[in-house]
């Protein structure tokens, strides 16, 4: 069966919005963004538990957003993912608008 391109974009869309709807997910990605790191260490950042994190970080894997390294016993985690990170930085900017600069003349004037 031929599946329209428009369908299968709005499908891979919707899957990576659900796998990224999620507070827990999202401040992890955060951290992942900026740097690579072993699951304790998200766990320190994000205030979770490790299996938590172990669980979060294999659905965030699973989704292609994530990627591992192997170090001995220790595995690293981190993400290159360009369109996560423009999500990140468009529901950053929308919920945490920048300041407006003190001498700038307000909307009441």
């Amino acid at each position: 069966m031929h599946v329209p391109q428009e369908l299968r974009s709005a499908d891979q869309s919707a899957e990576l919005l659900s796998v990224l709807a999620n507070s827990h997910r999202l401040r992890i990605m955060n951290h992942l963004l900026a740097e690579e790191m072993a699951v304790h260490e998200v766990a320190d950042r994000v205030q979770l538990s490790q299996s938590a994190i172990s669980q979060h970080l294999a659905r965030l894997r699973r989704a292609g957003v994530v990627s591992t390294r192997r170090d001995r016993q220790t595995i690293y985690y981190s993400s290159q993912s360009e369109i996560v990170r423009h999500l990140i930085d468009a529901l950053d900017g929308h919920f945490n608008p920048p300041n407006p600069e003190p001498n700038s003349p307000s909307e009441e004037d």
